[in-house]
């Protein structure tokens, strides 16, 4: 067994229940769509590590994930299911299973970055390398963290943050501060959720990097989502 693990966080595309910030600059089938494009570049970007067991923890059943599941059952990933009433709980969860399968090093990463260059993992695993008790993070624009990694069971770090806000890094990295461990933070990354964001995963897209996204994107005709960006950005300035 691999002595490296890296969990994917996700849900099933479901329209209505992932991307709704998206909604109504996109219908909620598009959105849906375009999620399950990110999940799917994300796993298939990630193969290219190298040493490292990947395993996909879904928000939801399996047996219940449609046409996003069997192409991921297809590509022959592990997958599980997530256990836990919140996010920390559930990741928290995920970290002490893997642990206990016992693998050395853990990273977590969702599917809200697409884009997230390979480099930055491969980062993470890195410097979990460079001491006993090693953590990393990495600082998402928006408050958040799109990456978190450890090589040895830390609880405290998902306890008492308040996810999905802008004081999720800051709480958490006050949640790391008392702890005997090395800390690494790595360089700042962005999230998709709104159309802000799509329209810079857009500018930035790199055709044969992300192909899934690539033809959501083509199918979704974003100067669309342009324009109804710009009619925002006048209402608000002359309003």
């Amino acid at each position: 067994m691999l002595s490296s693990a890296l969990i994917i966080f996700f849900k099933w595309a479901n329209a209505n229940k992932v991307k709704t910030r998206l909604v109504p600059a996109l219908s909620p089938d598009d959105a849906a769509a375009l999620y399950a494009a990110f999940v799917k570049d994300t796993f298939t970007k990630v193969r290219a590590l190298r040493d490292v067991e990947i395993f996909g923890y879904v928000s939801g059943m399996l047996g219940n994930g449609g046409d996003l599941e069997v192409h991921l059952t297809a590509q022959s990933f592990t997958l599980r299911e997530q256990q836990g009433t919140d996010l920390g709980e559930r990741m928290q969860h995920a970290f002490q299973e893997l642990f206990r399968d016992g693998f050395q090093r853990i990273v977590i990463i969702g599917t809200d970055s697409p884009d997230l260059p390979l480099n930055y993992i491969t980062a993470a695993f890195d410097s979990l390398h460079y001491s006993q008790n090693a953590l990393c993070i990495g600082p998402a624009a928006d408050g958040g963290y799109y990456l978190l990694g450890m090589n040895r069971f830390f609880p405290e770090v998902f306890q008492n943050v308040p996810y999905s806000s802008s004081e999720t890094y800051r709480t958490t990295l006050h949640q790391i501060i008392p702890l005997s461990v090395r800390l690494f933070t790595l360089r700042r990354w962005y999230d998709v959720d709104t159309l802000d964001d799509l329209l810079r995963l857009s500018r930035n897209l790199q055709r044969d990097f992300l192909p899934f996204t690539s033809a959501a994107l083509a199918r979704i005709h974003l100067a669309t989502c342009e324009q109804i960006a710009w009619h925002n950005l006048i209402d608000t300035t002359f309003t």
